[in-house]
């Protein structure tokens, strides 16, 4: 019964874990779209193999390679059971795959925890095709709240540009999440007790309804950017 009412739960509220995937999730698919489905999808750094999931279920891709240093375990639970999925326990910082391998890397907050980012993009770069596109999120500075496990604030849209860039990849389509009223909203609902650990879905769609630069507008947490690979 438990288990019944927090599914139920969570089709009307989001928590600190599942509010991400509500307004990050449609980001992504948003940038799929420019690119087009691709066959072979990889995720470094893909935690509980959420996007890697819904990347599949969508028909985003037909092929996932996720690779995880950490919660291995629970990727292993999530998705060892898809026959499209193959799993790699590894770092980003030396990925066991050969060159030019995948049609699109992906990346979701995760550079901003590597010290040496400059390598694990350039891991993406490598195991990606000529003419091939590499998809990352991360936080946009000003960060709205304490994230110790980050080694730098966040990345600017130039930011990204210039990193990538070094790898021969230029920037396609640019998008953000997590705007600032999202945030707010849900650290104030954080202050109450019990019922406040829950944030209504609606409130995290507001940002959602709006244009691109709508939500560049406000303050927002997380930038994606999509990058062709030059052939």
């Amino acid at each position: 019964m438990t288990r019944f009412l927090r599914s139920l739960l969570r089709k009307y509220c989001l928590t600190a874990n599942t509010i991400r995937y509500r307004v990050e999730w449609p980001r992504l698919a948003a940038a799929m779209r420019v690119c087009g489905p691709v066959e072979t999808l990889f995720d470094g750094g893909a935690g509980s193999g959420e996007f890697a999931r819904r990347m599949l279920d969508h028909h985003l891709c037909r092929k996932v390679i996720a690779l995880e240093p950490e919660t291995f375990l629970l990727l292993q639970q999530n998705l060892g059971h898809r026959s499209e999925a193959r799993l790699i326990e590894g770092s980003l910082l030396e990925v066991p795959l050969p060159d030019a391998c995948v049609d699109l890397a992906m990346s979701t907050q995760v550079i901003e925890h590597i010290e040496d980012h400059e390598r694990a993009v350039a891991e993406m770069a490598r195991i990606t095709r000529p003419g091939g596109w590499i998809l990352i999120t991360v936080p946009h500075p000003p960060e709205h709240f304490p994230q110790p496990g980050h080694v730098r604030e966040g990345y600017t849209r130039q930011d990204l540009a210039d990193l990538l860039s070094l790898f021969g990849c230029a920037p396609v389509h640019t998008d953000w999440f997590l705007t600032r009223p999202t945030t707010t909203r849900f650290l104030k609902a954080c202050r109450l007790p019990l019922k406040g650990m829950y944030l209504p879905v609606a409130w995290a769609d507001r940002e959602t309804a709006l244009t691109p630069e709508g939500r560049r507008l406000q303050e927002p947490f997380g930038i994606l950017m999509l990058f062709h690979k030059r052939s």
